[in-house]
């Protein structure tokens, strides 16, 4: 899995950082519309981890408007199972089924995730596609100038 190079704990060589910058540089569209959290947010839980999550991601991160929906949607989830853990407190309930809105839920998480993914809304498909780039720029530097 790609991960950004500030969370990255391999020792890196110079050249080595030099690269994943080139490569989180070239997918990074910005960042402005994390400022203001979404009016379709469920309650006040979720959106104070919205804000919390985006002081956090402020420091130095990837995180783009790209990432706005997948964004609201983890803090909805957090909103709903903060409050589902505080419903149930230590209760066990064996032999229950799940409820089909639930099942119904999770299948569309799914969902997003997966097409989250093939459209580069996810940190380590814009990695990846980074990485393509810098590697395609250094191979057409190699081509026309050679070795160095």
């Amino acid at each position: 899995m790609r991960k950004p190079l500030e969370v990255m704990t391999k020792h890196l060589t110079q050249e080595e950082i030099k690269k994943k910058e080139l490569e989180q540089e070239a997918v990074f569209v910005g960042n402005e519309q994390l400022q203001h959290p979404p009016d379709w947010l469920i309650n006040d839980s979720a959106v104070n981890e919205w804000k919390r999550l985006v002081k956090e991601f402020n420091k130095k991160s990837m995180i783009s408007n790209l990432d706005y929906n997948n964004l609201g949607a983890y803090c909805n989830a957090f909103a709903r199972y903060t409050n589902i853990v505080k419903r149930l407190g230590t209760k066990v309930l064996p032999g229950r089924e799940p409820s089909p809105l639930v099942m119904l839920e999770l299948k569309y998480s799914d969902e997003m995730k997966r097409y989250g993914s093939l459209l580069g809304l996810t940190m380590e498909s814009r990695l990846k596609a980074g990485s393509g780039l810098v590697t395609t720029a250094e191979e057409k530097l190699v081509d026309e100038f050679g070795e160095v």
